[in-house]
């Protein structure tokens, strides 16, 4: 008599697409919602804060932006991108969004921190190292012994091949003068040696080399001058290029 053959219970085909139906749906919600983001997100209200250079409408017109674009489809890089471009004095700019209609842009501007020499004009130079404007009158730090190369608003500062570490050295000093608030003290910075650059801070001298810890240099200066062996009133040199994380105060060398 033949055994009858059992068959394993059949599973059901529904439950076997069922990951599939869930994926479906999520991403049917998904177009969903993408698609009522573009048609209903649409800008109504631009705002501009922390410009004091230029208009806020200046910073409208130069981000290209309108009323009636997307709220949710506009691209920040792209916005920085173009007011940099046109605006100088802009370093950067942060979008925020506020829904359902509203966008502010919040301007970080440039401050001038020198003043550098190009193909027969002065220049207005930031703290980041970009070009600002031509000027007829020195403001900030005056720079001498370097001169900008095919200079334009708006670019970060170009010279010779062979100046180009003096140049990469000068933003980094002035940087660290700005956080240390002493460019306001500072009057002029001298980069015609070979591998130093000496700034006039008051009456006094100081000299760094090309190469080192600014920030930590000026602690340095200022220790010295808060430790009251610093004679008031007489003009001394503060030299940071003899050894490394050390000062040398010397009186300047007498002219005949």
């Amino acid at each position: 008599m033949a055994r009858e053959r059992k068959h394993p219970p059949r599973r059901k085909r529904r439950g076997r697409f069922r990951w599939i139906y869930k994926l479906i749906s999520l991403v049917a919600v998904v177009a969903a919602l993408v698609t009522a983001c573009v048609i209903f997100f649409r800008v109504n209200g631009i705002h501009v804060v922390g410009n004091s250079h230029y208009t806020a409408q200046d910073i409208i017109a130069a981000s290209g932006l309108e009323t009636g674009d997307n709220l949710v489809t506009m691209w920040e890089p792209s916005i920085n991108q173009r007011i940099c471009a046109q605006l100088p004095y802009v370093q950067r700019v942060v979008l925020r969004r506020a829904l359902p209609d509203q966008v502010t842009l919040m301007v970080v501007e440039r401050t001038v921190a020198a003043t550098i020499q190009g193909d027969g004009s002065s220049w207005l130079l930031s703290g980041d190292g970009y070009l600002l404007e031509t000027t007829s009158q020195v403001q900030g730090l005056e720079v001498t012994g370097l001169q900008a190369t095919s200079p334009k608003a708006g670019q970060e500062l170009q010279v010779e091949e062979s100046s180009q570490s003096k140049a990469r050295a000068l933003t980094r000093l002035i940087s660290a003068l700005e956080e240390a608030e002493k460019l306001g003290e500072c009057t002029k910075v001298d980069c015609s040696a070979a591998s130093s650059l000496a700034v006039t801070y008051g009456q006094h001298q100081l000299k760094f080399p090309l190469y080192g810890d600014y920030p930590y240099m000026l602690q340095l200066f200022q220790a010295a001058l808060d430790s009251g062996k610093v004679p008031e009133g007489e003009a001394l040199i503060f030299d940071f290029t003899v050894a490394d994380r050390e000062v040398y105060v010397q009186r300047p060398k007498a002219t005949s």
